[in-house]
């Protein structure tokens, strides 16, 4: 609250209650109590793409084509609900135990962009996957996602983001200026796909899901064993029990939860209107649940 995030941390709530996808992070429930707001989400345990990328330094080619085809499903999914994600990293991306992807974290998201020209203008995302019509200040569409998808796909395959620079305001300007340059080793359909994802005109710029699918990248490519997950992964995170949390960064095991209620902190209910959330099924498996004698 006293960052003023009242509004995205509603929209994140009302995002997650309505997406329902294999490759998008799944929230069970919502609730507040005086103090805090909890979002109860399937626990994936597989670790942050981030983590797996920083420990191998990069990946392969098929092992980013990969990751690309479910993101693009993914994105695919939630930009026919109007929903623009606008923070497309490694961060935001985790593996679950059999190696599939699962995007979370939709704080900077935003709905209502239903229309073939629906445009929104706020400055806000992470500075090495921001499109070039974002830093200009410029309104800006669903295309700002397959911008970062090219900048994360380069990043897979090389270990850093396109156009990256220590100095952020160089790199900046290499964005909306310089061209991208390719390791010699790529071939030439991830070239030209990443090139696609990073044309810097919006309007020209690979976005169409039909098209992304239909590229010699994805040649071959079985979407709808993909989309059921029934593609073994290349890669599949070596976790001995569903509680383990082996591939979690320590950053997040060492948390303290605080249990106790800060004095002088409370929530008003009203600053978040129908907050608390149960998923369609859960509510369905607790109502079989007290209905059956058995249970």
């Amino acid at each position: 609250m006293e960052k003023n995030e009242i509004e995205h941390t509603l929209s994140e709530k009302n995002i997650m209650a309505k997406v329902n996808h294999p490759f998008i992070m799944k929230l069970y429930f919502a609730f507040q109590t005086p103090d805090k707001l909890f979002l109860i989400m399937e626990y994936v345990n597989g670790g942050e793409l981030y983590y797996h990328l920083q420990t191998s330094g990069s990946f392969t080619l098929e092992r980013t084509r990969f990751y690309t085809a479910e993101l693009v499903l993914a994105l695919e999914y939630l930009h026919k609900c109007g929903i623009i994600y606008r923070d497309l990293k490694p961060e935001n991306i985790l593996i679950d135990s059999e190696g599939h992807l699962k995007i979370t974290d939709f704080g900077l998201s935003k709905e209502g962009l239903t229309g073939p020209n629906s445009k929104t203008k706020t400055f806000c995302g992470t500075a090495e996957y921001l499109a070039p019509e974002v830093i200009l200040g410029n309104p800006y569409s669903l295309a700002v996602d397959w911008w970062s998808l090219g900048t994360l796909m380069y990043e897979m395959i090389t270990g850093l983001p396109a156009f990256f620079d220590n100095n952020v305001q160089m790199m900046y300007k290499y964005k909306m200026n310089a061209d991208i340059q390719m390791p010699d080793e790529m071939d030439e359909t991830t070239k030209s796909i990443i090139l696609r994802f990073l044309d810097k005109d919006p309007t020209t710029r690979l976005q169409n899901p039909d098209e992304i699918k239909s590229h010699p990248y994805f040649a071959g490519f079985d979407w709808d064993s993909l989309q059921n997950k029934t593609v073994t992964a290349p890669f599949v995170p070596n976790i001995k029990t569903k509680e383990s949390t082996a591939m979690i960064d320590r950053e997040f095991t060492r948390l303290i939860v605080e249990k106790e209620i800060k004095k002088g902190v409370t929530v008003d209910p009203a600053e978040f209107p129908n907050f608390s959330f149960m998923d369609s099924g859960e509510i369905l498996k607790n109502n079989n649940s007290a209905t059956n004698p058995r249970n």
